[in-house]
């Protein structure tokens, strides 16, 4: 199966292309919010670097937030505009969802917190692969307050509220951004769990 995953809800997004479950390409965009300019350029260019044509993918996979609305809204315009142009299906995966699964070799309770601006945090509980509560938006203390001792916390809320988050473990700061890999594999499972999502209600 050829997957192309595409991440856009932080300030640096990027697009991936898997194949039976392995990286074959990936491209990071620079920092700044620039989706909107590098995502079909990049898409053409994993293309054209494996030689694979459009027709070949198999699945489209994309990041559905928490995280800017201005990214979110140009990346799933992407990914719905080749999943209909194709006539391939199109699974949304949660920012938070890909945090967790790019981390998961760092503990057993992982916790990813996306700054939401206005005092809020983005966040859930993982354990052993599972989460453990809903998809929260909560006050920074009220986030803290609810994770586990000894939690893997990752995301850029640790940049501006790390100070409330007492006996973590802080994942290194290059799995702070969701990655557009993890957004394709989790896809990838999910399609092959018969998991089947509605491209216009996305």
């Amino acid at each position: 199966m050829r997957v192309l995953g595409i991440e856009s809800s932080g300030a640096r997004g990027g697009v991936a292309l898997l194949e039976s479950g392995q990286v074959r390409g990936a491209r990071l965009f620079e920092k700044g919010m620039v989706h909107g300019r590098e995502i079909a350029p990049s898409i053409r260019a994993l293309l054209d670097e494996l030689a694979w044509p459009p027709e070949s993918l198999d699945l489209i996979a994309c990041d559905i937030g928490p995280g800017s609305y201005t990214g979110l809204r140009v990346g799933l315009a992407a990914a719905k505009g080749l999943a209909l142009a194709l006539g391939r299906p199109l699974l949304g995966i949660a920012s938070l969802d890909a945090l967790a699964e790019a981390a998961r070799g760092l503990g057993p309770t992982l916790v990813p917190a996306i700054d939401a601006k206005w005092e809020q945090i983005y966040g859930a509980v993982y354990v052993d692969g599972r989460r453990t509560t809903d998809y929260l938006a909560e006050k920074p203390d009220a986030f803290a307050a609810r994770v586990p001792k000894d939690a893997c916390v990752i995301g850029d809320a640790l940049d501006q509220y790390g100070g409330l988050f007492r006996d973590i473990v802080r994942a290194p700061r290059e799995l702070w951004d969701p990655r557009p890999e993890t957004v394709a594999l989790l896809a990838q499972r999910l399609h092959e769990q018969g998991v089947r999502h509605d491209a216009a209600t996305l």
